[in-house]
């Protein structure tokens, strides 16, 4: 009886999904085939080290914006980021309205080809030995540069290095405030702002509604790599196993969606309860967080902040993989852990593979594994591609220029929503084919906020 109900139930699916199929054939426009949904040009891609990469042409948006835009004061711009081949166009591309005067790398997504691809273009690159130092030190290397400029400078940046420096950087009348991608940065920049430490506009995409559109996909990002280590340097897979997630907020939900589309079993903790709930509500079982270590045979951190203290240690589960999706190495305390552990490196040779780090408590001989230092593992390869990096690039470039043509008070500043909309107008048509056409030009949504008061 059961067999039947189950045949049963495979053929009512079946059924309703052809009758799915035929409608969407039968009533809705057909291609018509404007946008090419690849347009890869891998025999005459761009030599990045050993790879050959299509990255040219890719940034459709920002290139538009970049070629309405004018620079009348002759702004420049300094510009910290994930240093990876798909970064380059956009270099290029600033620099084309925005001469760069210093390019910084991040020292945990640093690709070292593409810095000598881009010091062979002429630019002056700089790759940190350490995030203590990007900290601690590199505001130094950002007033060298302004000491010797005699143009205004913008800054755009990734993870708030520069937050305990606005002073310092104020003092330079040409210097017309930071840019911030990212929550991590953000709060940075809250904080000194709440100390009353900060001394320049900070203009910040970091809680935007483009911004969730990126968030929304890096879960995917991280969990590939992860998945890409798991099965090419610990011959395991993530099916079957018990993975938890630590930081319900953008990233966390989507890192728990992309884990679970793997076969696991996903468990979920926040420190604020109301999202907790909401992880409930989603089908995420949220546990107490000394449970969920004891439990998950993976954890990955998505907090953005301390997730797992030196407090937590003993509620590690032996065996357990450690991992991070957030920013720098906050997640994990390393150096709390580095006091109460031996620590011995385990990653086999060869290239472009994943630290491994195994760490034996000294008291227990409890032991656990620590991927990638505790930095961002979606690094490992090129997390955002294609049209959803062009969207991340050109809402940079649009706080860049407002930035650059408009005075603001110092503080923290949110990217308006006209300029959000500006971007996303120009993105649909160029990457979703529906609204490509002529007749979709006069789809109201091209008049947005106007027309959500037609009648």
């Amino acid at each position: 009886m059961t067999t039947n109900v189950c045949v049963f139930e495979n053929w009512h699916f079946a059924y309703f999904r052809y009758k799915a199929r035929y409608v969407m054939r039968t009533f809705l426009p057909q291609k018509q085939h404007q946008i090419p949904e690849f347009d890869a040009n891998i025999a005459g891609g761009t030599q990045v080290g050993k790879r050959t990469v299509d990255i040219s042409g890719k940034m459709k948006v920002l290139r538009k914006l970049a070629d309405e835009s004018e620079n009348p004061d002759g702004t420049h711009s300094i510009i910290l980021q994930h240093i990876l081949p798909t970064t380059i166009e956009y270099i290029d591309i600033v620099n084309s309205v925005y001469p760069v005067d210093l390019v910084i790398s991040i020292v945990y997504s640093n690709d070292q080809p593409t810095v000598d691809a881009l010091r062979a273009k002429g630019y002056e690159v700089i790759v940190p030995n350490s995030i203590e130092y990007m900290k601690e030190e590199l505001w130094k290397d950002v007033l060298r540069v302004l000491d010797g400029a005699s143009h205004p400078v913008v800054f755009q940046e990734v993870g708030g290095y520069m937050s305990k420096w606005t002073k310092q950087l104020s003092q330079y009348e040409g210097f017309k405030g930071c840019v911030e991608d990212t929550k991590n940065g953000l709060w940075r920049y809250q904080e000194a702002e709440k100390n009353g430490d900060i001394h320049l506009p900070v203009l910040s995409m970091a809680d935007t509604a483009l911004k969730r559109v990126e968030d929304s996909l890096i879960g995917d990002a991280c969990v590939y790599s992860l998945e890409k280590v798991l099965r090419t340097q610990l011959a395991s897979i993530l099916d079957g196993l018990r993975c938890g997630v630590i930081g319900w907020g953008n990233i966390g939900k989507s890192c728990a969606t992309a884990i679970e589309g793997r076969n696991s079993v996903v468990s979920v903790y926040d420190i604020n309860p109301v999202v907790n709930m909401l992880g409930y509500g989603r089908g995420f079982y949220p546990m107490p967080l000394a449970q969920l270590l004891a439990e998950s045979d993976v954890v990955m951190g998505c907090s953005g902040r301390r997730s797992i203290r030196t407090a937590d240690i003993h509620d590690i589960k032996n065996g357990a993989l450690l991992c991070s999706a957030s920013s720098k190495d906050i997640e994990i305390d390393l150096k709390g852990f580095s006091q109460l552990c031996e620590i011995e490196d385990i990653t086999p040779q060869g290239d472009d593979l994943c630290p491994i780090e195994k760490y034996t408590v000294k008291k227990t001989g409890k032991v656990f594994y620590i991927l990638k230092h505790g930095t961002p593992i979606d690094f490992l390869d090129m997390p955002l591609q294609g049209a959803i990096l062009d969207c991340t690039f050109s809402e940079l470039f649009v706080c860049m220029r407002e930035l650059s043509k408009n005075p603001h008070s110092p503080g923290v500043i949110e990217l308006a929503d006209a300029l959000q909309i500006e971007v996303a107008k120009l993105w649909l048509p160029t990457y979703v084919e529906t609204f490509s056409t002529h007749e979709a030009t006069k789809d109201k949504t091209f008049f947005f906020p106007e027309s959500w008061y037609w009648e």
